[in-house]
């Protein structure tokens, strides 16, 4: 099992954010919390979806709040992708 550093997983998210939601990359960081991104509940809930498409785990809209910060987000993921069973 191959561990995925959080990093890559903060950068992807990162992207997803500026790609899916119109923030600037530059005004992104990792320990801003998606209230302060100003991401209303229904952004988060599209949010969660966005995830579970680019990474391929389920992601429940209850697993993280407007109050967790990116890197906090990152490190569920990054657990989440670590974990997985690899298909084959």
């Amino acid at each position: 099992m191959s561990v995925i550093p959080v990093q890559s997983v903060r950068e992807q998210m990162i992207t997803l954010l500026t790609a899916r939601f119109g923030l600037e990359e530059e005004s992104v960081s990792p320990q801003m919390t998606f209230n302060a991104m100003e991401l209303d509940s229904l952004a988060l809930v599209e949010f969660s979806i966005a995830l579970q498409e680019d990474f391929g785990v389920p992601v429940g809209e209850d697993e993280f709040t407007a109050e967790n910060t990116v890197d906090e987000v990152a490190e569920l993921m990054a657990g989440k992708l670590t974990s997985q069973d690899p298909v084959g």
